[in-house]
């Protein structure tokens, strides 16, 4: 009987032209990485155009201390909001918190709750997502607290690749390719097309709306198809004889407007501040917000009870008439004149709302 002995083991290495081999495959992977970045390029996907990963999330929040000022909210304030007008306009570089399709309550509460930090927080208010508390990235939160080591290696380097290729991006994927494909329907499903790439993203999360949504009628008609469908299928259901949805009840405003002020009062009483913004939107988005969600229910009662300076685009002629390609975000040099438009708008209701605290203050003191 013959037996296996792994120390003796004779693997002659097979005579084959190995230099000309992985030369081969060299070219072969350098030509095929050129070819695929010549393609994404040409469907206007740019180089410098990080993924909205939570590591680079994690990346700017870590660098809210002290007086730093915060924007948090959802796609809008994060899209319409271009950084580098604010800091023209202001003095001040905010730091980008907003999540797409996220509420800002839990970022707030987690701004509440830092000890270092003392600034200013622009919260960005889209009705219909802060009053259900629709969170689709809240996790990020769990992830900049147990971000490891190697998590943050891997983030380092992946930046670097992103600076130089424009194929890095969720939708070039085979995979993500594959799932948005317009492929057969089994009987009885019904077509669900998913959101596509809306935006280009800075290293610092200084974020515009991509230019596709602008040139490519097609693409942005796309875009305003998901939006129309996701309103539809979200909208509560008329009830069995047709009559009106019930509103949200008057408990659930009060218990979100309660969790804000919370938040917006342990902020304060460091010396910090908060304001909050309403930014444009119109088409399919006008009834749902406007008739789902009205002024006084919400919006207003926020500002009130809350005690805090609130901006709304359609209180201000100079916050109108900007283009908003796909109903509910501003193309890209229109957010900077909006930017330019809105800071000294927001920092003046700001001062005025400071203004007002500080006459109660002197009033019952008087008293």
């Amino acid at each position: 009987m013959t037996f296996f002995d792994p120390e003796h083991v004779d693997r002659p290495v097979p005579d084959r032209p190995w230099r000309a081999i992985v030369l081969a495959v060299v070219l072969a992977t350098a030509a095929l990485t050129i070819g695929w970045e010549i393609y994404w390029r040409s469907q206007s996907y740019v180089a410098g155009d990080f993924k909205n990963t939570p590591a680079l999330w994690a990346q700017e929040r870590r660098k809210v201390t002290g007086d730093a000022t915060v924007l948090l909210g959802s796609s809008r304030i994060f899209y319409d909001t271009d950084l580098d007008v604010w800091e023209e306009t202001a003095g001040v570089r905010p730091i980008q918190l907003a999540l797409e399709g996220t509420s800002p309550e839990p970022f707030l509460a987690d701004l509440a709750a830092d000890e270092d930090f003392r600034g200013t927080v622009i919260v960005g208010v889209a009705a219909p997502i802060l009053f259900t508390g629709y969170a689709f990235r809240k996790g990020v939160l769990d992830y900049t607290r147990d971000q490891s080591p190697s998590q943050r290696a891997d983030h380092g380097l992946s930046k670097q690749l992103e600076k130089l290729f424009a194929f890095i991006d969720e939708q070039t994927r085979p995979k993500r390719i594959l799932h948005l494909a317009s492929l057969p329907l089994r009987p009885g499903m019904e077509k669900r097309i998913d959101v596509r790439k809306l935006e280009v993203i800075a290293e610092d999360r200084n974020t515009e709306v991509w230019v596709r949504l602008i040139d490519d009628e097609p693409y942005r008609e796309l875009a305003k198809y998901v939006w129309a469908e996701g309103i539809r299928r979200e909208a509560p259901q008329p009830g069995p004889n047709g009559e009106p949805p019930p509103p949200m009840p008057d408990e659930a405003i009060e218990a979100m407007i309660g969790k804000m002020k919370a938040s917006v009062d342990k902020i304060r009483a460091r010396g910090g501040e908060v304001a909050f913004v309403r930014y444009p939107y119109e088409g399919a988005y006008t009834a749902a917000e406007d008739g789902g969600f009205p002024r006084q229910r919400f919006w207003d009662r926020l500002v009130a009870e809350t005690d805090s300076a609130g901006v709304a685009w359609q209180d201000y002629p100079q916050l109108q008439g900007y283009y908003l390609p796909e109903w509910s975000h501003i193309e890209a040099r229109d957010a900077e004149r909006y930017t330019a438009a809105l800071v000294p708008i927001l920092y003046a209701e700001i001062e005025k709302k400071n203004a007002e605290r500080r006459a109660r203050l002197s009033g019952l003191q008087s008293d």
